[in-house]
């Protein structure tokens, strides 16, 4: 062994080649200790990568459905479908419509859940088209003021009060109470009770105060107009038409606007009757009623310039 070392010691050149292969062997194996490492961090990056681009996929799938949805189209189908008159179909489309998740839609849901109590009140479903227009009033309403929304249960709560059948002389005389100590909004409730009883005279009372205190509606336009043409007194019926034409809501406007077209037929204004009976018929194209009076302004308008029978044809017989 001594003389090993002294061998070593007395050859420099032979100390300096086991030298060199020493510190290649650590090289070495430093080397593959630092692959090593890169292929560890390689692999922890590239595991790493995949988690975020499948979080970032789904993140985008998820953007996209919430942003992107049938909500919309649901609600356009609801509109044409209410704009037509039919009400339960409107009423299916708009439910579908909120059911829809989407981000950024709350305005357009507001929307939408008016539109939804408007057909409950055209079939006459008061009480749910209520609960509605509360839903929306108790919700920071961003799309009608929360005094409109009052308006709109109010009816409501009244219409369903007269469909109930607890319109009565003691129900009445509650209301009156209630009137004289200076509320005045019941006297929409009491205006409603008489045109159920056929109290005209009452109900015009009653609804004139109430138009007064918070302005015209549709649907009182409405029953004040027809009550007005029943009596021939087209001059006022006109007055109370034109009001409810440029009233705040559209509850009723189409009954409105309908009585507006037989009063400018009563003008014998076939031609202007026409021309709004035109503009109703496109709104609402499957109201029977709404047909029959455009066919028969238009048979007014249009006559046919070859009548079936001539003189000539009676001749013949």
């Amino acid at each position: 062994m001594s003389n090993n070392k002294n061998l070593l010691s007395t050859n420099p050149e032979k100390r300096d080649i086991i030298e060199e292969k020493r510190v290649r062997k650590n090289v070495r194996a430093k080397n593959r200790r630092d692959q090593e490492i890169k292929r560890k961090r390689n692999l922890k990056l590239a595991v790493f990568c995949t988690i975020f681009s499948i979080i970032v996929i789904l993140g985008a799938a998820y953007i996209i459905v919430h942003c992107i949805s049938n909500k919309e189209n649901l609600r356009d189908a609801g509109i044409a479908a209410f704009n037509e008159g039919g009400y339960t179909e409107a009423i299916s489309d708009f439910e579908s419509s909120l059911a829809e998740q989407q981000w950024f839609s709350s305005k357009m849901d507001q929307d939408t859940r008016l539109y939804l109590a408007a057909c409950y009140m055209r079939i006459d479903d008061y009480e749910k088209a209520n609960e509605i227009y509360k839903e929306v009033r108790d919700n920071k309403p961003t799309v009608m003021k929360k005094d409109e929304l009052d308006k709109h249960m109010n009816l409501a709560i009244a219409l369903n009060e007269v469909k109930s059948g607890s319109v009565n002389e003691i129900y009445i005389n509650s209301l009156k109470e209630e009137y004289d100590k200076g509320n005045t909004s019941v006297s929409l409730y009491l205006g409603t009770c008489y045109e159920i009883l056929g109290d005209y005279e009452n109900m015009i009372k009653y609804y004139d105060i109430y138009t007064d205190a918070y302005g015209m509606n549709t649907y009182i336009a409405y029953q004040e107009s027809s009550y007005y043409l029943s009596q021939n007194d087209n001059e006022t019926a006109q007055s109370i038409v034109n009001m409810g034409i440029n009233a705040t809501d559209n509850l009723y406007i189409d009954l409105v606007l309908y009585n507006d077209i037989i009063l400018t037929e009563r003008q014998l204004d076939y031609a202007g009757a026409l021309e709004k009976a035109t503009a109703l018929i496109e709104k609402y194209p499957n109201n029977e009623t709404y047909k029959r009076e455009y066919d028969f302004l238009n048979s007014r308008v249009n006559i046919d310039p070859n009548p079936v029978h001539t003189e000539g044809d009676a001749d013949a017989y």
